[in-house]
C-alpha cells in the first residue's frame, strides 16, 4: 500500500464508505510530483462511485487533499444557518448548488492561503454539526464539552456514537486493506461492511 493510499484510508475512511461528507488528509509536499499519476487514477475511479478527490491546498511542507461526497456536501450547505454563515463570509450565494461547488472550494482555498491556516468554517465542509462549528467560532475553541474528531459543544451522546462509528470504519478498512484487498474492491463491499459498524 502506498503512502497516499494509507493516508487516504486512514483519514478518509468515513467518507469513502458514505457515512461522512468529507475528510482532509495530507502528505509531505516533496511527494507531490510522484503522486500525480496515482491521484489521477483514484480521481477517475472514485468519481464513478460518487466520491471526489481534489488537491485543496499546498503549504511549505505539505499538500492537502479533500475527499468528499458532492451530494452530501451540497445537502449540508442547504442548512439555513450554514448557508447564511458561508455567504456572509464571502462564499458564493449559491453555495448549496452543484454549479457553484468548484467556486466554493476555490474560495476555501483562497481563505486558507490568506490565513495561513484552516479557517474555522472548515468544520462545515467536514460535516461537523453546525451548532458545534458555530460554538467553536464563538468560544474561540474553548469551553467545549468533549473533544474527539471535533470539539463538541452540543449533543455529546450523538457525538460519541459518531466518533465510535468513524473509528470502527477506519479500523475495518485498514484491516481489510492490510490483507491486500485493493481499496476500490473494498468500496464494492460497502454494504457488507456497513453491517458490522
Amino acid at each position: 500500500m502506498s503512502d497516499f493510499e494509507m493516508q487516504m484510508l486512514y483519514h478518509g475512511a468515513p467518507t469513502l464508505y458514505g457515512i461522512k461528507q468529507a475528510n482532509l488528509f495530507s502528505l509531505p509536499l516533496p511527494c507531490l510530483h510522484n503522486l500525480k499519476n496515482e491521484v489521477a487514477v483514484y480521481q477517475k475511479h472514485l468519481e464513478k462511485k460518487g466520491i471526489s478527490l481534489q488537491y485543496l491546498y499546498c503549504c511549505e511542507k505539505r499538500v492537502f487533499f479533500l475527499v468528499y461526497r458532492k451530494e452530501k456536501l451540497l445537502n449540508y450547505f442547504s442548512n439555513p444557518s450554514v448557508k447564511a454563515f458561508l455567504i456572509q463570509t464571502g462564499y458564493p450565494f449559491t453555495v448549496n448548488q452543484e454549479s457553484s461547488l468548484l467556486d466554493t472550494l476555490a474560495y476555501l482555498r483562497r481563505r486558507i492561503q490568506k490565513c495561513n491556516e484552516f479557517p474555522h468554517e472548515i468544520g462545515f465542509f467536514l460535516g461537523y454539526p453546525p451548532e458545534d462549528v458555530l460554538a467553536f467560532i464563538e468560544e474561540k475553541g474553548q469551553n467545549y464539552k468533549i473533544c474527539g474528531y471535533w470539539k463538541v459543544y452540543s449533543d455529546e451522546k450523538t457525538a460519541v456514537a459518531t466518533f465510535q462509528q468513524y473509528t470502527n470504519c477506519r479500523k475495518k478498512l485498514l484491516r481489510q486493506a492490510s490483507k491486500g484487498i485493493p481499496i476500490l474492491s473494498l468500496l464494492e463491499g460497502k454494504q457488507k461492511f456497513q453491517e458490522v459498524l
